[in-house]
């Protein structure tokens, strides 16, 4: 495998880390002046990917002169989708594991999505059409294919299946990942009875399986408020849940995502409230920043490739004024806020859900979704304007309309919270002002803070005196003293907008459109 982050870090700063207290390393960087790192060097042992799909639809039409988009749109786009599945694509100098996420890939599996099997959709038989250098028997082929991911420094290869088999061929699909190294199935529908998981739990083999329940890229009824639904414990989605090592919640489209993903989210978690017992992890697919906050994994499908289609550049996956594929350094911070908060399970602890519901609505062109039905219509979205984990909701004043904002208190004492933008027919992601206050009581920190605030405050049960105030962009690798830019009074820290803005985007990538993501932690 590639040189490790530690040794990256080591090597490329010229620096010898040493652990100190809270998991906070310091450093005696080459001026000789000790450099304090709030990250842990340590990567997340997470279940979190980056999956292949968003990229394979995207890969047609490139070389054309003219491209008539409607092709991009229902099967005959999946069919093209599945075609860019190649070895070219995927391993070549330049590729997809070559090039994508070098900061962190490490930290992921790489997910080889639909299209990479030869004669079905849960054969397991690497296609060697596609893959030619990966010859051999069919273990060998698979074997080859994780060794490919894991040589270009991925954490190593994932498996996209549909509709598996029960019983002794499940038997045997499993013991083939074994033996390939491959650790994570995401499961597209299918094993209703949960087979592969009372399979592998009798033979204790090292996989983690995630299952779905099929869901239309928008919630409930669209034309009116579009609510995902409470679920009862007896519900399908529930009884997944329950049965599963991580539940995806599904298909989004690209502008609606995030009122969609929350309001998927919030209805799991609640269904899941007072349930200990459960212990599978929620992954809210590319919602990065709601995934860090509120304690998910993440089946990453962003990338960087831009400009590549004739006609305006049409993705159906990746479109609007978000501009997502150029909010790369989202998923560096994301994925580094989980080296301190790991993922939790639903069933750990309490959930805070606001009565009030904020309603985004988009009317969709013909290149913003797959979903044929949704082109030309408007469609509505509603979400609880506010979620919490084993934490008070948080209080928000604006002047005009509300950003999406939510919090969580993770096991080890960690606390995050995020605030999100809002979408309106004509107003694609802006960012209502809003000052927030939220009360983390006794939790000793860090603090992870996501999105845009015009100001924040933590209330405490008793204030932190005494100690220094340290801050540090969750893509980059030293802590600066906020000391004298934060105003403590009593037992409440008041941190301006201004401060989240310059801390969170002090190691930004130039052209990335990423909201500030960043840790506070106190010291003495």
């Amino acid at each position: 495998m590639s040189m490790s982050r530690r040794r990256f870090l080591a090597a490329s700063l010229a620096t010898t880390i040493t652990p100190t207290i809270s998991g906070i390393a310091q450093s005696a960087g080459s001026s000789g002046r000790e450099v304090m790192n709030l990250v842990p060097a340590e990567p997340s042992k997470a279940p979190n990917y980056w999956c292949t799909w968003a990229t394979q639809n995207y890969m047609y039409g490139h070389d054309l002169p003219k491209l008539d988009a409607t092709l991009l749109e229902g099967e005959p786009g999946g069919d093209l989708a599945r075609a860019a599945m190649t070895e070219e694509n995927v391993f070549a100098q330049g590729g997809w594991a070559d090039s994508f996420y070098p900061r962190i890939r490490n930290e992921l599996f790489f997910l080889l999505d639909d299209g990479w099997e030869s004669g079905g959709t849960a054969t397991f038989e690497l296609d060697t059409k596609k893959f030619p250098s990966f010859d051999g028997t069919s273990p060998e082929r698979l074997r080859k294919l994780s060794l490919a991911a894991q040589k270009a420094g991925w954490r190593g290869a994932a498996l996209w299946c549909r509709n598996t088999p029960d019983n002794d061929r499940a038997h045997h699909l499993e013991s083939l990942s074994d033996s390939a190294g491959v650790e994570y199935w995401k499961i597209d529908l299918g094993d209703p009875n949960f087979s592969l998981v009372r399979l592998r739990n009798e033979t204790h083999i090292p996989l983690t399986f995630e299952h779905v329940h099929g869901e239309l890229p928008v919630n409930g009824d669209w034309h009116k408020d579009g609510r995902f639904g409470a679920q009862s414990w007896d519900s399908s989605r529930m009884t997944i849940l329950r049965n599963t090592d991580v539940y995806r919640t599904y298909d989004v489209t690209s502008i609606l995502s995030l009122p969609t993903t929350l309001d998927r989210l919030a209805v799991m978690l609640e269904g899941a409230e007072g349930h200990p017992e459960i212990k599978a992890l929620l992954n809210v697919e590319d919602e990065v920043y709601l995934a860090a906050v509120m304690g998910c994994t993440m089946g990453i499908m962003r990338h960087p490739l831009v400009g590549m289609r004739p006609g305006g550049d049409p993705d159906l996956f990746f479109n609007g004024p978000r501009q997502t594929k150029k909010r790369l350094d989202e998923v560096v911070r994301a994925v580094r806020w989980q080296r301190i908060a790991a993922p939790f399970s639903p069933g750990t602890g309490k959930t805070a859900i606001d009565k009030e519901v904020l309603l985004d609505s988009w009317t969709f062109e013909s290149t913003q979704t797959w979903q044929n039905e949704l082109v030309g219509a408007t469609i509505r979205q509603g979400a609880p304007a506010r979620i919490a984990r084993n934490i008070d909701l948080p209080e928000v004043k604006t002047k005009g309309d509300k950003p999406f904002v939510f919090a969580a208190r993770f096991p080890n004492g960690a606390v995050a919270i995020g605030a999100q933008q809002r979408t309106r027919v004509g107003q694609a992601w802006y960012m209502p002002e809003c000052d927030v206050t939220l009360s983390v009581a006794d939790a000793p920190g860090p603090f992870g803070i996501f999105g845009h605030f015009d100001s924040l405050t933590l209330t405490f049960n008793r204030a932190p005196r005494g100690k220094k105030i340290l801050a540090q962009d969750l893509a980059g690798a030293r802590a600066v003293d906020i000391t004298g830019s934060v105003q403590l009074r009593g037992n409440r820290l008041h941190i301006p907008g201004s401060i989240i803005r310059d801390v969170g985007l002090r190691a930004a990538t130039p052209g990335d459109l990423s909201s500030p993501g960043l840790v506070i932690a106190f010291t003495s």
